[in-house]
């Protein structure tokens, strides 16, 4: 299971586009690896730009909060790609609901540029249907 995307991609863009009104929110650029195996395994990681170290190695109640909602999302799983759809199977998430789930996403791979669509979605206290595109740079690739 080779295909072209395959390889850890870092985050370069990321927009959030409204259904209901046609806005674009571009003001969100949080720190994202994705990593997809030659072999069908994918795991990411997106966190917010601007996270703040804890004072100490042991956290306050209010440190472990607020690292905790900084984490965007976070999951592994295996992937499998149909077309320009790739589909992660997920195993274990940062979002229980996540869990046991498929996250399917539209993509195309341009050399080195991997640009992933979601699926219409809401989040957390974000109650509007919107798409997320993410265009990501190739970090490494596996041979």
């Amino acid at each position: 299971m080779n295909h072209d995307i395959a390889g850890v991609w870092k985050l370069r863009s990321y927009s959030r586009r409204y259904l209901d009104t046609g806005e674009v929110r571009n003001d969100m650029l949080p720190q994202a690896y994705i990593l997809y195996t030659p072999g069908g395994y994918v795991m990411s990681l997106t966190l917010e730009a601007d996270r703040k170290p804890p004072a100490g190695s042991v956290l306050t109640d209010q440190e472990s909060i607020r690292l905790f909602r900084s984490i965007m999302s976070s999951y592994i799983g295996t992937y499998t790609v149909e077309g320009n759809r790739v589909t992660h199977a997920v195993e274990l998430s940062w979002n229980e609901s996540w869990t046991g789930g498929r996250l399917v996403r539209c993509f195309s791979v341009e050399g080195d540029t991997l640009t992933i669509e979601t699926t219409p979605r809401t989040s957390g206290s974000d109650t509007r249907e919107f798409i997320n595109t993410l265009t990501w740079q190739r970090v490494e690739a596996f041979k």
